[in-house]
């Protein structure tokens, strides 16, 4: 008898679900979008982290607010009075240090062709993006300090998963392959 292993039809299921939305007439076509639509969220967000990474470092006091420290009407305030500022200012810095490095990762990862390393960051971003959301919706709801404006870091964080969550649960292992690995 032949019997079909869980992994295999899992796989087949994801593949007919990234084909199903194809308008194309050819397989091949629908693959190459789908690479094209990752590589699209990859230098999305390589630049976005880019450029908050930047600021992050530049400007720590934008982030401070949301972490519970108060506008002072200066955009160029370098130096705060308040040491747990200063240390809130490094902290800020480091991560966005981290953000910028992310940045350059992911910007040159669109150019690999090496599909299981391509799939292994993309799953690697839905699990510190789907954490990420959790902790700091965690931290909202039962946390005086945090403001308004956390909502929409809550929500990009929760997009960012959903959107490499659906890359890496729904689309067939090609689609991880470099675009220079495609079939027309």
């Amino acid at each position: 008898k032949f019997r079909l292993s869980r992994s295999f039809l899992l796989s087949a299921l994801a593949y007919r679900l990234t084909m199903a939305g194809s308008s194309g007439s050819s397989n091949t076509g629908s693959v190459f979008g789908t690479k094209r639509r990752l590589d699209f969220l990859l230098a999305l967000h390589a630049s976005t982290a880019g450029l908050s990474g930047a600021l992050a470092v530049i400007f720590p006091h934008l982030f401070g607010i949301f972490l519970g420290e108060g506008w002072h009407g200066s955009f160029f305030r370098w130096n705060p009075e308040d040491d747990q500022v200063k240390l809130t200012h490094v902290i800020i810095r480091l991560y966005g240090a981290l953000i910028l490095g992310q940045a350059f990762i992911v910007w040159h990862v669109r150019a690999c062709g090496d599909g299981s390393m391509r799939r292994g960051i993309v799953r690697a971003y839905f699990i510190v993006f789907s954490v990420t959301s959790l902790v700091l919706l965690r931290s909202h709801l039962t946390d005086n300090t945090w403001h308004l404006f956390n909502w929409a870091n809550i929500i990009l964080f929760g997009c960012l998963a959903a959107f490499y969550g659906w890359f890496y649960w729904f689309s067939p292992p090609p689609v991880f392959e470099g675009t220079d690995k495609a079939v027309l």
